[in-house]
């Protein structure tokens, strides 16, 4: 009985130090950032919406574009794998890289929902959009952002290291 209560007492101990020792850890992570960027893909929603819940209405910042999007992403923040600043024949652009996994679903997407827009969120903001033209079968997706050519650096600097912390601490 004795024995019994002892190690009981041990095991609640141990285990009171193990997830204190996580928060603390959960704690730091989420300083390790400054300017901590969540990139997702998501698709514009097509069709007639019955139920107006299928959903959420976006506005990008500076065009006042106003798309509606389906509510789960196409491409979430951990299959995202590096993002570039890009010069082509239309001016800068960010290239996105993706794991396989992202690729593929971009890819079934690029081919079911041709002509409609994929649109780059960050913290659950807009701030870009492409039309599909065609399918995208390399896992490198390319977009214009809405964003001051003088403020891009900063901020693919930063979606680098969140896209690096969220590699290395929270991928699951």
């Amino acid at each position: 009985m004795i024995l019994r209560k002892y190690l009981t007492l041990v095991s609640l101990l141990t285990s009171l130090l193990f997830f204190t020792g996580c928060f603390e850890s959960i704690e730091g992570y989420k300083n390790e950032i400054e300017n901590m960027q969540t990139p997702r893909l998501m698709i514009e929603a097509r069709g007639i919406d019955y139920g107006g819940g299928s959903g959420n209405r976006v506005t990008l910042p500076i065009s006042g574009t106003q798309l509606k999007l389906e509510r789960e992403p196409v491409v979430g923040e951990y299959d995202i794998i590096n993002v570039d600043m890009v010069k082509v024949d239309m001016g800068i652009a960010l290239m996105i890289q993706l794991t396989d996994k992202g690729s593929r679903e971009l890819y079934r997407r690029s081919v079911t929902h041709s002509g409609s827009r994929i649109v780059l969120t960050t913290n659950g903001q807009p701030i870009g959009a492409r039309r599909l033209s065609g399918t995208i079968e390399d896992g490198q997706f390319f977009t214009f952002v809405e964003i001051p050519d003088d403020e891009l650096g900063q901020f693919v600097l930063d979606l680098k290291a969140s896209i690096a912390e969220l590699q290395t601490h929270y991928k699951y």
